[in-house]
């Protein structure tokens, strides 16, 4: 039923590649993210492309299911999906982890990542963060990812942010080792609205985390709109950088809402081919997640035009 669903969205002559693709997309799955890449391997096995399901799922237009998003995904030619179910998601498309990890092979797609976040600053609630931190890592594992991105949290104005900074440090170690116990990477995701986005608050809590277990997983929209210089900070951390959200924004940002500043890949003020040339020069090895999170177009049409951005500007810089 599932296959028969795919299809009706795929198309009959989708068939045939389908098997092939799974496969090659379960090896790539498989390696690490954000490793050193093999010199002998060609570029397109070193970097992958996913896009996130939140364009989809979050269309105001109309209700559309996961089976049309990775259909567009690979009509597109992309290697993933970052996705991380809400509760009861699934169930409402009549899906469970096993029957998604079946349409993910069907369309030879992998996850990319899930997205965590929690209060990190708060000690009192570790006990509960860990608990639900459990449950994310078996649903990656469920779905045959391999990293997780976490989240800051949201805090009130007028806090102390550096000591709050301070005091998520140990947990995101603690949670780092849990993940690296299941062969899953963590990297902290600078973010507007949270603990973690502007410059300094980036290099604070690089800082004061261990580099060995918390690595980066930056956005490029979010760096750019908290007034950073995207390429000289990813440069700073060359050796923390573990996945990407690239998104296209254009400033200024007037909190809260950045939805207005964003943009479709090369349609904003983001220097991404500097981006790719420093990936290139330090050997990035992992997913590169185009994040789009409000589009003026279709899910569809986005999809398309950001990746052809990727195909035809950005892939060319990267051998």
């Amino acid at each position: 039923m599932l296959r028969r669903r795919l299809l009706q969205i795929l198309g009959s002559s989708a068939t045939a590649p389908v098997a092939a693709l799974a496969r090659g997309r379960r090896v790539a799955a498989s390696e690490g993210a954000g490793t050193a890449p093999d010199a002998q391997a060609p570029a397109a096995t070193r970097l992958r492309w996913a896009q996130g399901w939140l364009l989809w799922r979050d269309f105001a237009g109309r209700t559309i299911p996961l089976t049309e998003a990775l259909a567009d995904l690979r009509a597109v030619g992309a290697d993933g999906i970052e996705l991380t179910p809400r509760p009861g998601e699934l169930a409402g498309q009549g899906l469970t982890l096993e029957t998604t990890r079946e349409l993910l092979d069907e369309t030879g797609l992998s996850v990319s990542a899930h997205y965590f976040s929690g209060p990190f600053h708060d000690r009192t609630r570790e006990e509960e963060i860990v608990s639900s931190f459990g449950e994310t890592l078996a649903s990656l594992a469920a779905l045959g990812g391999r990293q997780v991105v976490i989240g800051p949290p949201t805090v009130p104005e007028g806090v102390d942010r550096p000591a709050l900074i301070r005091a998520m440090a140990p947990v995101l170690e603690d949670l780092a080792r849990r993940g690296q116990d299941e062969g899953v990477s963590l990297g902290l995701h600078p973010h507007l609205n949270t603990l973690v986005e502007r410059p300094e608050e980036i290099a604070l809590a690089m800082d004061v985390t261990d580099a060995g277990l918390v690595s980066l997983a930056p956005d490029t929209g979010h760096i750019h709109l908290a007034g950073g210089d995207v390429v000289s900070i990813l440069n700073t951390y060359r050796s923390r950088l573990v996945y990407f959200h690239f998104k296209d924004a254009v400033r200024p940002f007037r909190r809260p809402d950045f939805m207005p500043n964003m943009r479709e890949l090369g349609a904003g003020e983001i220097d991404f081919p500097g981006v790719m040339r420093l990936l290139a020069e330090i050997g990035y090895r992992g997913w590169i997640n185009v994040e789009q999170d409000h589009t003026t177009l279709t899910p569809r049409e986005s999809c398309r035009r950001s990746m052809h951005y990727v195909d035809a500007t950005l892939k060319p810089i990267y051998r």
